[in-house]
């Protein structure tokens, strides 16, 4: 079931006025769903957080980046309203369009961010392999960003909307921070979900163009092999780390995701075995070895050393937490980052000995075009 633009102008008009009042909001689509959730703080700020302490006392939004920094840091969204759907009071729409209390935070510069070339990408590639043969790490995911500018006649409500038509199974989101910016996404891949008495995780890896042929027809090379284990086996070992040990394990599985097809292996158990320890639980995981490598410490120092950009909230994490008694945090992938002229896509692989680095170009071209297709059609 599509949604449709004409059912949705109350919400449209309550992203748009508070896009241009750079108020925070969060709007968001769960997968299989079809309910929007729009968050809306404007009695206060965004605060920043260490989440990794904090995680199970808060309530509203969550965005936080790859790597922290003084410049890039955790907030949350502690909402004022709460809307579902297009059921929007008139009457805060109005009370927002006279707000003006956060025109005057400085704005991110896409200045600060340069379109990354093939040959520098090949080079880090070529370089990862290099490193991994020395035995420094096992796995590292490499990324890369497009700068592009956008359409005069571009709509962010309208984009986001058809985000939701065109990816159902993935988590659709827009959401605009003061202090982080504004970021819209179709993402595959849940970090954790916390709901109906269930914790629920993954491992995401390998990647294929789709086609039209069956789901269950892929078939995966030695490395795309590989590199899902090393993703599984640190999912497995971060549970037993937290004498988390009765969890069912389904997969390896092929799992379409957009235009891509990736290998995935689903984990569940029961949310009284986590506890309070939800925070634990993500710091433990994030970066999964699907956005960082591993081991963890050694390859964030290469991908620090050797991207040529920050990488912002592009695979940090971000979504609802303890909303109507429901966490919903997934990994920022498939996602881009909006400015008042411009827009930058992001998108990574991941690297391994056996990685070739012109097809790992190929697939990071791929990746940016779960935006770029949508983003085409929207004027």
């Amino acid at each position: 079931m599509s949604l449709e633009q004409s059912s949705y102008q109350s919400l449209i008009k309550l992203q748009q006025v508070c896009l241009k009042q750079n108020i925070p909001i969060a709007s968001y689509r769960l997968p299989l769903q079809q309910d929007i959730t729009t968050l809306v703080q404007y009695q206060s700020s965004p605060v920043r957080i260490d989440f990794t302490t904090r995680a199970s006392q808060e309530q509203g939004f969550v965005i936080a980046p790859f790597v922290e920094t003084d410049a890039c840091s955790t907030y949350i969204l502690n909402p004022d309203f709460i809307f579902h759907d297009d059921a929007v009071d008139s009457a805060a729409i109005e009370l927002l369009s006279k707000h003006s209390g956060y025109q005057n935070v400085e704005k991110r510069s896409v200045k600060d961010i340069i379109t990354t070339t093939r040959e520098d990408f090949i080079r880090q590639v070529n370089d990862a392999k290099e490193a991994m043969q020395a035995g420094e790490f096992h796995k590292v995911v490499l990324s890369k960003v497009r700068v592009e500018n956008l359409n005069e006649d571009f709509d962010a409500s309208t984009f986001f909307l058809q985000l939701c038509n065109t990816y159902p199974h993935a988590f659709v989101y827009l959401v605009q921070l003061p202090e982080a910016g504004c970021w819209i996404g179709a993402t595959p891949e849940p970090l954790l979900v916390v709901e109906e008495g269930k914790v629920k995780t993954v491992s995401l890896a390998g990647t294929q163009i789709a086609s039209d042929a069956e789901v269950d027809s892929y078939v995966w090379s030695s490395k795309e092999l590989e590199e899902q284990g090393i993703v599984t086996g640190f999912v497995e070992k971060t549970l037993q780390s937290l004498n988390i040990n009765k969890f069912s394990k389904n997969g390896p599985s092929n799992y379409k995701a957009a235009n891509l097809i990736h290998l995935r292996t689903s984990f569940e158990f029961e949310s009284e075995d986590l506890g309070d320890r939800l925070g634990d639980f993500i710091k433990a995981l994030h970066p999964t070895p699907s956005v960082g490598g591993l081991p963890k410490d050694a390859a964030r120092k290469f991908i620090l050393g050797h991207e040529s950009y920050h990488r912002s909230y592009y695979t940090g994490f971000l979504g609802p937490v303890n909303i109507e008694h429901k966490s919903n945090i997934f990994v920022n992938l498939r996602c881009l980052q909006l400015f008042q002229k411009q827009f930058v896509l992001y998108s990574g692989a991941g690297i391994t000995t056996s990685s070739i680095a012109e097809r790992e170009w190929e697939e990071t071209d791929n990746k940016m075009m779960t935006m770029m297709n949508v983003m085409n059609r929207t004027i």
